[in-house]
């Protein structure tokens, strides 16, 4: 059975998570992950005070009360644990066989905050298994369209098979956005593309959307394909707000070279800027 780790910290956005997670596989166990950090008196989080005044004790009741919210609370388990909230959750992940991540894009103020933003583009980066930061209210099981971020490489076809085990009856577009090589790149970000470099584009764009037509094959799927030009984080965040997206899947790096779009730091540009949830695929 998989097991999903929603991070919680009362926040609107922990709860936007939650939903998000509950819908996501309805025969998943969601592992419900509340952070008390310690602190010492001279705030450094080494110390053995905490935190939170209520401590873990009261952080425990809220969380079994969120259970209780639920039709079927015999999925969720509760956990408290001490500690910094990145290293918390990365342990969790290895210490409770967590599959998948689902995290809310920022937390609420305060001495209990858990979900800032830097928390969730860290584990987004460090996590070895997938993780979906949810930014606005999102029921998994509505999802109608599905971007993916597609350069033909390891991860990207990794992304595009996860979309389609998890979203069996959305829509999935593929995108490909062709970054010119640097001698094409003028200033202020403008292009001054050749007709030589046009067409070794066109060919490539079609090559590459092609083996994501391909992997929609095996799988008995079908897709819709996009092409783009110009910088890859720039495009992937612009066809989500120009067009109906529900929600972003994208591999964790992509492959060097002409085609290159996955990049660490074009993952983490994307879930800071998208105005909808992204999951990161490793």
């Amino acid at each position: 059975m998989r097991r999903i780790l929603v991070p919680y910290d009362q926040s609107e956005q922990s709860d936007y998570a939650l939903e998000h997670a509950m819908g996501l596989d309805e025969s998943a166990e969601v592992v419900l992950l509340h952070v008390v950090e310690l602190r010492g008196s001279d705030g450094d989080p080494t110390g053995d005070e905490l935190s939170s005044p209520e401590g873990a004790d009261t952080a425990a009741d809220h969380l079994e009360a969120v259970r209780d919210r639920f039709d079927d609370p015999d999925r969720i388990e509760t956990a408290v644990e001490y500690g910094r909230p990145v290293h918390a959750i990365l342990n969790a992940v290895d210490d409770r066989g967590i599959d998948h991540v689902v995290l809310g894009s920022h937390g609420r103020d305060g001495a209990a905050r858990l979900l800032l933003g830097s928390v969730a583009e860290t584990v987004a980066r460090r996590s070895p298994v997938p993780v979906t930061v949810v930014r606005a209210p999102s029921d998994a099981r509505q999802t109608e369209t599905v971007l993916v971020p597609f350069d033909g490489s390891t991860h990207a076809r990794n992304a595009l098979r996860q979309v389609f085990e998890q979203f069996p009856d959305a829509t999935v577009v593929a995108l490909f956005v062709a970054h010119p090589p640097t001698e094409h790149v003028r200033d202020a970000g403008r292009f001054d593309l050749s007709e030589d470099w046009a067409d070794e584009r066109q060919d490539h764009t079609e090559s590459v959307l092609g083996v994501a037509s391909s992997v929609a094959e095996t799988h008995d799927r079908s897709i819709e394909t996009e092409d783009a030009v110009g910088d890859p984080s720039d495009g992937i965040v612009a066809y989500a707000e120009s067009e109906p997206v529900d929600h972003i899947v994208i591999g964790s790096s992509g492959r060097d070279g002409i085609a290159r779009l996955l990049l660490g730091s074009v993952a983490e540009t994307v879930v800071r800027r998208a105005p909808v949830s992204v999951t990161i695929v490793k």
